[in-house]
């Protein structure tokens, strides 16, 4: 117990005996001792101060040391709690030991040997709680610690000291292509790398280097390899003699796919950016919705058809743009009997809001792309086209109000684009400045729209 000062409150309506109490035990050096003469005391004493443990007598006026302890006991379920009696009744010690208190030692006559047995059962209770304490704190870091390498979102997995598997987190069992731990749990670490070839000889350099770390292709479950970054740490016990090894792996190939996938959205966002200013200074006879149409066949995969269009009188729609593969749009253009840039349908109001949304969306069928005023049998013969998958559309507002409409045509098996989101944001842009090109025709004294050429 050297270094640890004990504090100790004991209660007895004996003041004789306190004194000779906080004598004895005080003078060892590790013990202090404040003192109540009754239980009342001692619970005033308990909210106002932080002791290590408690003495009290069995039979005292106004609160029984058992009371006490159950006192004690709601409050603080842990801390030492001891009767120094002189009541040894069979029935009171079993009442007091079931209520929780550590030891009932008896009041002697000889004081020196009976508080040096009183201090010897002090020092062990708390030596006790205290070693129950750093248990329970150890035990709950272990489980943190197990936690944090589980939810981990890094591969580790931990080795004996001959390089066999003892745990490998869920984030290593899927990058090997395991789904069970009890696979790969005693199989040797060198089983799961391709290159460089590795064995048992390798691990007396590793102990005495404490480390590594280098590249090296792994394998999976199926033989399959893949790059890594492997790093590799000893385990060493508190004596300084090692445990076992700790790894953990980073995927290379999917670290690149991740940058990649980055570095294009960047790209995106700063092809947006640039077609939104670009569109702004275009001049009012300039062909915005070729601009329009240009700028979204960058935006979605190859083998889409793009088509842009006006919309007047909130009711009269016209295909003013249309950009794809042109034997796509050949084809398109036989069923429907005419050139589909210029092709007009006229809706009425509510036709034309109950179809386009604020952001794109998956449309049914061709009928809703053309609101529903194209002849049945050409929306079937037109879904029926080998090039014909999925559709996206959506409407170019400005307060509420449809002033263009753009929609997307996906050949089948392509899905449509992860990035509707910049889809989306390129489409605000193009709202507002049509928006303002129709204000500045208005203001020049002219019509809001050009008709199409």
């Amino acid at each position: 117990m050297s270094g640890f000062l004990i504090r100790i409150l004991h209660v007895d309506d004996d003041r004789a005996l306190l004194d000779l109490g906080k004598h004895f035990l005080d003078r060892s050096g590790d013990l202090s001792v404040d003192t109540a003469l009754s239980g009342k005391i001692a619970v005033q004493m308990l909210r106002q101060n932080r002791y290590d443990a408690i003495v009290s007598d069995q039979n005292m006026p106004g609160c029984k040391g058992v009371e006490l302890l159950r006192h004690v006991r709601r409050t603080d379920p842990d801390i030492p709690f001891l009767f120094f009696s002189e009541e040894m009744n069979e029935e009171v010690v079993l009442d007091a030991l079931t209520a929780g208190a550590d030891f009932f030692l008896p009041k002697g006559i000889q004081v020196r040997p009976q508080f040096i047995q009183l201090g010897h059962a002090i020092r062990e209770s708390v030596m006790r709680r205290r070693a129950e304490k750093e248990q329970d704190n150890l035990s709950s870091v272990l489980r943190l610690k197990e936690a944090a390498v589980r939810s981990s979102v890094c591969a580790i997995a931990l080795c004996d000291i001959d390089g066999r598997i003892l745990h490998a987190n869920p984030a290593s069992l899927a990058l090997w292509g395991y789904a069970d731990e009890e696979e790969v749990i005693g199989k040797s670490a060198w089983e799961f790398v391709l290159s460089p070839e590795l064995d048992a000889a390798a691990i007396p350099e590793l102990l005495r280097e404490k480390t590594w770390s280098g590249q090296a292709v792994c394998r999976r479950k199926d033989g399959s390899g893949f790059e890594a970054r492997v790093y590799v740490n000893i385990m060493l016990a508190e004596s300084g003699a090692p445990l076992g090894f700790v790894a953990s792996v980073t995927d290379l190939s999917r670290q690149r796919h991740a940058r990649s996938k980055l570095e294009s959205y960047i790209r995106e966002v700063r092809f947006v950016s640039e077609k939104a200013a670009e569109m702004a200074d275009l001049p009012l006879e300039g062909d915005v919705y070729g601009f329009i149409a240009d700028a979204l066949s960058r935006l979605v995969p190859t083998g889409a058809i793009v088509i842009a269009s006006s919309v007047r009188n909130d009711t009269t729609v016209t295909v003013e743009a249309v950009r794809g593969p042109e034997i796509y749009i050949s084809e398109i253009e036989k069923v429907i009997g005419r050139p589909l840039q210029g092709l007009t349908v006229n809706s009425t109001i509510e036709g034309v809001n109950a179809a386009v949304t604020s952001s794109f969306s998956e449309l049914d069928s061709i009928s809703t792309l053309t609101f529903g005023q194209m002849p049945p049998e050409v929306c079937k013969a037109l879904e029926k086209l080998p090039f014909m998958g999925s559709f996206l559309g959506t409407g170019l507002l400005w307060k509420g109000r449809a002033i263009g409409v753009a929609a997307i045509i996906f050949p089948p098996g392509n899905a449509a684009p992860v990035n509707i989101d910049l889809l989306d944001l390129f489409i605000r842009h193009c709202s507002a400045v049509l928006q303002q090109r129709q204000a500045e025709r208005v203001l020049l004294g002219g019509s809001a729209f050009v008709p199409f050429e």
